[in-house]
C-alpha cells in the first residue's frame, strides 16, 4: 500500500511528538533509496527510516538493522556534513500532502544558528529526498529532476524549492465544516461520478479504500453517481463522513496491519478496514508501517531464496534429464548390436558372390526361416573382409553402449526422482529454516561427490602428477602450501558445521491430540522415518510422486489412530506435495482446474524399507492403505 495524505498527516503528528528536540547522531544509507537517521530523543536512540523506493516509499521509526556499504554514497556524506549533530525543531506536513518535512537547527563554521529542512516526498515513483537551506534553495537531492524530465518543476542543486502542484480538493478541515453544515463534501466537478470516486476526487489525502469503506459503512452503493443519491443516502454519507473527519482532526484512530488467510500482509491503515482474514493492532502508525514492510520484505526475500534454490535444482534436474536422453539413445543404438553382427556374418558368408565395387549388396539371410534376400550397405573403397570388420566394430561398440547405458539409465532415473523430491521440498519451504535445511542437503550432496572423487584418486604411486607441488630442493612449493591451507580451511568449516545444531522437523498436532511430524528435506525424511519414528507409528506419503514423509505418532497401547488424525495427517502430506501434484495434473491432456485431489498411501513405519544404495528419502513400502484427500495447510 502507498501512503495517502491523511495517513501521512497523522504519521507526521506522531513523529513530531516523538522526535522533536532530538539530536541526529548518525546517518546511514544502506541503498540508493533508503536513508536511516539515528536520533537521540527522550533518553533513547530511535532509528528513523526514510525510503523513496518506488514500490515502498515511506517514513517510520524502525528497530530493524540493515547492512551498510563500505563506502557511503555521496548524498549520505552530504547529509552527514549538514545534518550531523543537528537538533530536530519540528516534523511537519504541508496540508495533507504525501510530504514530510523534518526541520532541523544547526550551527555553521561561524557558530551561527541556521535552520534547514529535509523534505521527504513520498509519492510512489516520483518520490524524492531533498535537503533545503535556510533561504529555501535546494542543497542537493537523492534524485535529480532536470528540465528534460519535468519542465514544470526542477529539483536540482541551487534551485528554489517549490512544492508539487496542489490539487483542487478540499482539505479535511474544510470538508468537516461542510459536513457540520449538513452538506455533502463533493466539489461540483465530481458530482457526476460514482460516490466513492467523487469523495476520492474531492477530499485531499483520502485513500481509495477509505472512500469505499465510507460507502460500505453508510450502506450506500459506491457505484451510484453523487448527483443521483437519495436524501437518505446523502444523510448516511454525511453522518459516516462526519464521524470519520472528526476522528482525523481529533487524532482518534486504531492503527493495524491486515493479513490474508495465508498470513500475507495485505494492507495497513490507521482506521478499521473490513474484508480481511485477521489483523494485528499496533500502538502507532509508525509501528504498523514497520510491521507491514517487515513482513512484506521477509516474504519477498523468502520467495527470492526459493526461486534461487529452485533454479539450482532445475539446472541439476535438466542436466540429469539430458543425460538420461543420451543414455536412452545409446541404449536404442545398443539394441542394434545383433543386427550389426548379423550383417558382418552375412557379408563373410556370401563373400564369394559379392561385387565389392557397389555401395549396396543383396545377400541371402540364412538366419531367417525360410531364408530371404536382404540388402546391406557397404563401403566400395574397402574389400569384403574390411567391410565385415566395420560391422563387427559397430557390433562391439553397440554392445558396450547397451551394457553401460542400461546401468546408467537406472542411475539417471534415480537421480531424476531425487531431484524431483528436492524440487518438492523447495516448493514447500515456508520459512528460512526450511531453506537452510534444503541448502545444507545440497551442500552435503556436493561434498559427498568431492569425497568420492578424492577417494578415487588415492593410491596413485607411480603417477608422475603425485609429485606436483614439490620443488627441486625437495621443499614444498607455494602451490602446495596454498593447497594445504585450503584443505585446513575446509576441515575447519566441516568441524564447525558438525557443531551446528540440526534444524528440527516440522511438528503439528491433530485435533484429537496426535503428534504429526514432517521432514523439511530428504535427509530429515530419512531420519524421521528410520530413526525418530517408532515401528508402530504410521507413515504417510503421496502415491507415486515425490513428496514429504509424514509421521503420525501413535499413543501408548494404540494400534490404529483415530480416523480424524489419519485424515489430518494425509491432508498434511498432500499439502507439502501440492506443487508436484499441480505440475503432474497440468501435464495430463484434458485436465481441468478444480479437479486436483491427492491419493495418499499410509502404513505402519515397520512396512517402510530403505532402497539399498539410493539417495536419501527414497524408500519402498508394502501393506499400505490409501485415502483421497484435499491439500490443507496444517496448523
Amino acid at each position: 500500500m502507498a501512503l495517502d495524505g491523511i495517513t501521512t498527516e497523522l504519521l507526521t503528528r506522531e513523529l513530531n511528538t516523538t522526535l522533536s528536540g532530538g539530536r541526529i547522531d548518525k546517518i546511514f544509507m544502506p541503498d540508493k533509496h533508503t536513508v536511516i537517521l539515528h536520533i537521540r530523543a527522550n533518553g533513547s536512540v530511535k532509528k528513523l527510516l526514510i525510503s523513496i523506493s518506488p514500490s515502498s516509499s515511506r517514513i517510520n521509526i524502525t528497530d530493524s538493522t540493515r547492512e551498510n556499504p563500505m563506502m557511503p554514497p555521496s548524498f549520505c556524506m552530504l547529509l552527514r556534513k549538514y545534518l550531523g549533530g543537528s537538533r530536530i525543531v519540528a516534523v511537519k506536513n504541508p496540508g495533507y500532502e504525501r510530504i514530510v518535512e523534518i526541520v532541523v537547527s544547526t550551527t555553521d563554521e561561524l557558530h551561527d544558528v541556521k535552520e534547514m529542512r529535509l523534505v521527504a516526498e513520498l509519492m510512489g515513483r516520483y518520490s524524492n529526498l531533498i535537503l533545503i537551506n535556510q533561504s529555501g534553495k535546494i542543497i542537493d537531492s537523492a534524485i535529480h529532476v532536470d528540465c528534460s524530465v519535468n519542465r514544470v518543476r526542477e529539483v536540482m542543486p541551487a534551485r528554489i524549492y517549490d512544492y508539487p502542484p496542489r490539487q483542487n480538493k478540499l482539505i479535511p478541515d474544510v470538508a468537516l465544516r461542510l459536513l457540520e453544515e449538513n452538506k455533502l463534501p463533493v466539489i461540483d466537478e465530481e458530482m457526476g461520478r460514482p460516490i466513492s470516486k467523487a469523495l476520492l476526487g474531492s477530499i485531499m489525502g483520502l485513500a481509495p479504500n477509505i472512500a469505499r469503506l465510507i460507502c460500505t459503512v453508510a450502506n450506500v452503493d459506491e457505484r451510484q453517481p453523487a448527483n443521483k443519491l437519495s436524501d437518505s443516502d446523502i444523510n448516511n454519507i454525511i453522518t459516516t463522513s462526519l464521524s470519520f473527519m472528526r476522528s482525523i482532526t481529533d487524532s482518534r484512530y486504531t492503527p493495524a496491519v491486515y493479513f490474508s488467510e495465508d498470513d500475507l500482509p495485505c494492507d495497513y491503515s490507521p482506521f478499521e478496514l473490513v474484508g480481511f482474514h485477521h489483523k494485528v493492532s499496533t500502538e502507532t502508525i509508525s509501528q504498523s508501517i514497520d510491521l507491514y514492510y517487515e513482513k512484506k520484505e521477509h516474504n519477498i526475500d523468502l520467495e527470492n531464496k526459493k526461486q534461487r534454490l529452485t533454479a539450482i535444482i532445475n539446472t541439476a534436474l535438466n542436466h540429469a534429464v539430458r543425460k538420461a536422453e543420451i543414455h536412452r539413445k545409446d541404449y536404442d543404438e545398443g539394441l542394434m548390436a545383433d543386427e550389426y553382427k548379423k550383417c558382418g556374418d552375412l557379408i563373410l558368408g556370401n563373400s564369394y558372390m559379392i561385387n565389392s565395387k557397389s555401395e549396396k549388396i543383396t545377400v541371402v539371410d540364412y538366419y531367417e526361416d525360410p531364408p530371404k534376400n536382404i540388402t546391406i550397405s557397404i563401403n566400395p573403397s574397402l574389400n569384403i573382409s574390411d567391410n565385415a570388420q566395420e560391422y563387427y566394430k559397430k557390433f562391439r561398440k553397440a554392445k558396450r553402449k547397451f551394457e553401460m547405458s542400461e546401468k546408467y539409465i537406472k542411475d539417471d532415473n534415480l537421480a531424476i526422482e531425487y531431484f524431483r523430491t528436492l524440487k518438492v521440498a523447495a516448493s514447500a519451504c515456508s520459512c528460512d529454516d526450511d531453506i537452510a535445511a534444503l541448502m545444507q542437503e545440497i551442500k552435503d550432496l556436493s561434498s559427498d561427490k568431492k569425497d568420492t572423487k578424492k577417494n578415487s584418486n588415492k593410491n596413485n604411486q607411480g603417477n608422475p602428477n603425485a609429485t606436483v607441488g614439490i620443488a627441486k630442493s625437495g621443499n614444498k612449493s607455494s602451490r602446495a602450501l596454498r593447497e594445504a591451507a585450503k584443505k585446513a580451511n575446509m576441515k575447519q568449516k566441516e568441524s564447525s558445521r558438525k557443531n551446528e545444531k540440526p534444524l528440527p522437523v516440522r511438528r503439528y498436532e491433530s485435533s484429537d491430540g496426535h503428534v504429526i511430524l514432517c521432514g523439511r528435506n530428504n535427509i530429515q525424511n530419512d531420519e524421521l522415518t528410520f530413526k525418530t519414528a517408532d515401528r508402530k507409528d504410521w507413515w504417510f506419503h503421496v502415491k507415486g510422486l515425490p513428496g514429504t514423509h509424514v509421521i503420525l505418532k501413535t499413543k501408548p497401547n494404540e494400534d490404529m489412530p483415530s480416523d480424524s488424525s489419519i485424515l489430518e495427517a494425509a491432508q498434511t502430506a498432500a499439502f507439502f506435495s501440492r506443487d508436484i501434484m499441480i505440475e503432474e495434473h497440468n501435464s495430463i491432456e484434458g485436465s481441468r482446474a478444480g479437479e486436483i485431489k491427492a491419493e495418499i498411501d499410509y502404513c505402519p513405519v515397520s512396512h517402510v524399507k530403505k532402497i539399498p544404495g539410493a539417495r536419501p528419502g527414497m524408500v519402498i513400502y508394502e501393506g499400505y492403505y490409501s485415502i483421497i484427500v484435499n491439500a490443507i495447510e496444517p496448523h
